[in-house]
């Protein structure tokens, strides 16, 4: 593993086109350190929730609980039959309850509630805490224990704030895909595929390639203010660290990947339609698809009149 490249910039307008450049992730040492929410959480570990709930609207919020068995990691059972954690809807208030007692415990369940609208559950934290690097885009916020989420990744533009406690990030390019021994497409946790690999008890006997993809990983450990940076199709495995953590982040679309069919559904059309090829047939299909999509070493489209480009036109 090698650490994420890190750097200080303020919060600007501005940041969302230099960020959307980037192919590579970027650690940001401080970016929403100026925010109350942020200095609120300095205060005692459950300070975070008392400030929450001024914003708190009753709404339900998804939260999760992992089995005994899990370790704290929010993925399969050993042998791949079910998840290990069950999820419930409850109040936000019910919720910081059972943050709150088991706050003390030593061993006590690794708890989450995860993905939840900053604007439909505590809405005036935006006007309080805001962003101006990405106005309009509405935030998620994910507030438990020390919880691990494994190996996944996501389809959008990424920016993830930590207010309270710290997270650890491990990061893997997204050719690393074959060594992560992703689960599957359809029977997810949360909608997004995850590695079947157990994060803190790896098996590499089981899964051998692993460990090149450890060997390629980047890592950052991000503590209250600072931001991190994770590009599309990138992915990522977080590890909430303390007893009470809070993060906040943002989803922003990649230009172009809301047509109709999005790249996510294109390749899942494209796995029903060739699976069942004979090898032969797919590595030729495979040629088509390098030599029309990834376009690495040459334009399909460069002899052809413009005119007549079609759906070979460049749109960026």
């Amino acid at each position: 593993m090698r650490p994420i490249e890190a750097g200080s910039v303020a919060d600007a307008p501005e940041l969302r086109e230099q960020l959307q450049a980037r192919a590579e992730p970027l650690l940001l040492r401080g970016l929403v350190s100026h925010w109350p929410a942020v200095q609120a959480a300095s205060a005692a570990p459950l300070a975070i929730c008392d400030y929450l709930a001024r914003f708190d609207l009753g709404v339900a919020v998804m939260a999760t609980k992992t089995r005994a068995a899990a370790q704290g990691v929010m993925g399969y059972d050993e042998a791949l039959t079910d998840f290990a954690f069950v999820k419930a809807r409850m109040p936000l208030a019910e919720f910081m309850g059972h943050l709150q007692a088991y706050l003390p415990l030593d061993g006590a369940p690794a708890i989450a509630a995860q993905c939840a609208k900053v604007s439909d559950v505590i809405p005036g934290f935006l006007d309080d805490n805001p962003l101006q690097a990405l106005p309009g885009v509405v935030p998620n916020f994910w507030l438990g224990n020390a919880l691990t989420v494994p190996v996944h990744h996501d389809h959008p533009f990424n920016l993830a704030c930590v207010v309270a406690g710290r997270r650890r990030f491990t990061l893997f390019a997204p050719d690393q895909v074959g060594n992560l021994y992703i689960g599957p497409l359809e029977h997810t946790p949360s909608g997004a595929p995850i590695s079947v690999v157990h994060p803190k008890a790896p098996d590499f006997q089981r899964y051998p390639r692993y460990r090149a993809a450890l060997a390629a990983a980047r890592v950052a450990e991000l503590g209250p203010g600072d931001a991190l940076y994770i590009p599309p199709l990138w992915y990522h495995q977080v590890e909430a660290l303390e007893k009470v953590n809070l993060l906040v982040n943002y989803w922003w679309p990649v230009p172009g990947a809301a047509a109709a069919p999005t790249p996510a559904v294109a390749l899942m059309q494209a796995l029903q339609s060739l699976n069942g090829l004979p090898a032969h047939q797919r590595d030729a299909w495979a040629a088509l698809f390098g030599h029309y999509l990834v376009q690495r070493e040459q334009d399909p489209a460069a002899h052809i009149p413009p005119a007549w480009h079609g759906v070979l036109s460049r749109r960026s």
